[in-house]
């Protein structure tokens, strides 16, 4: 195991906790990963875009009764890449 199977881009820590909120539910709106994660709306935005340019998570805009509504979840490919950083990080911890 080296430093090379660890991706950094997803361990940085905002990044991550958003993708442990994911990953630990189907789908969640902006205020569900704002109070889970602690994240400003600004930074979620920010994080979702860019996962979101990845391949990493699918949005979906719904309207809720007259506003809309943005749900966030994890891609197959996001699912993946996440649970492989994960094994990985168990490996570094555990050889």
């Amino acid at each position: 195991m080296s430093y090379q199977d660890l991706d950094p881009h997803l361990l940085a820590p905002k990044r991550f906790v958003t993708l442990a909120h994911l990953h630990q539910v189907e789908q969640a709106d902006y205020p569900a990963l704002q109070e889970s994660t602690g994240l400003s709306i600004t930074d979620l935005s920010k994080i979702i875009r860019d996962l979101e340019e990845r391949g990493m998570v699918e949005v979906s805009k719904e309207r809720k009764n007259r506003y809309g509504h943005t749900l966030v979840r994890l891609s197959d490919t996001g699912e993946r890449r996440f649970k492989q950083l994960l094994k990985n990080l168990n490996r570094t911890i555990n050889p």
